[in-house]
């Protein structure tokens, strides 16, 4: 795939417009930024589109990584879903305490360990949401190929899983917005 670029070329990231430096390492190349691609995520603004009206609805997005949250919020945004973010489960879950939400799409694997709040997994963070008696319904997004192995666990029926989304394939935010239409059951 970054066979036709050289060994530290910059190029922009299409999504950020961020410069993105690839080093060859041993066959491999190693992509890096001059900045954390947090901060460069955070700066970015919402990208709604030629979004008319925004639908009311809620949706709480749980990730640890920066870039798929922004991501999963231009999507939604796009396509006229409200959205609030949280990049660990204890931000979700207060988030959730405090506000009225209809859909939670939350990353399988939250745990960071730069991040001194992020002590709970995805689904650790959705056993805990079925503990407070919240009947709101969770998409499970992974970068992970486990999909198949997870998805007809029937833990995921009890905690409230509608669907699972694998993350890394361009279109997966796509993928992601079908979905959430299905459940919230919108045009």
């Amino acid at each position: 795939m970054f066979s036709q670029w050289k060994d530290g070329e910059e190029i922009g990231c299409v999504k950020c417009r961020a410069g993105i430096k690839l080093e060859r390492n041993n066959g491999n190349f190693r992509v890096s930024t001059p900045q954390p691609i947090e901060e460069i995520a955070e700066a970015l603004p919402i990208d709604t589109g030629a979004a008319s009206e925004v639908v009311v609805e809620p949706i709480l997005i749980v990730d640890d990584d920066a870039l798929a949250r922004k991501m999963v919020e231009d999507a939604t945004a796009k396509n006229n879903f409200s959205t609030l973010t949280a990049k660990n489960g204890t931000e979700g879950l207060n988030l959730i305490e405090t506000k009225q939400i209809s859909l939670v799409v939350v990353d399988l694997h939250l745990k960071n360990p730069k991040d001194p709040q992020a002590v709970m997994d995805g689904e650790e963070f959705l056993q805990r949401l079925a503990d407070l008696k919240k009947d709101i319904p969770a998409i499970v997004t992974t970068g992970r190929d486990l999909i198949d192995d997870i998805i007809l666990e029937p833990k995921w029926y009890n905690l409230n899983v509608k669907a699972f989304i694998q993350k890394g394939s361009p279109f997966w935010a796509d993928g992601l917005i079908v979905k959430i239409k299905e459940i919230l059951k919108k045009d």
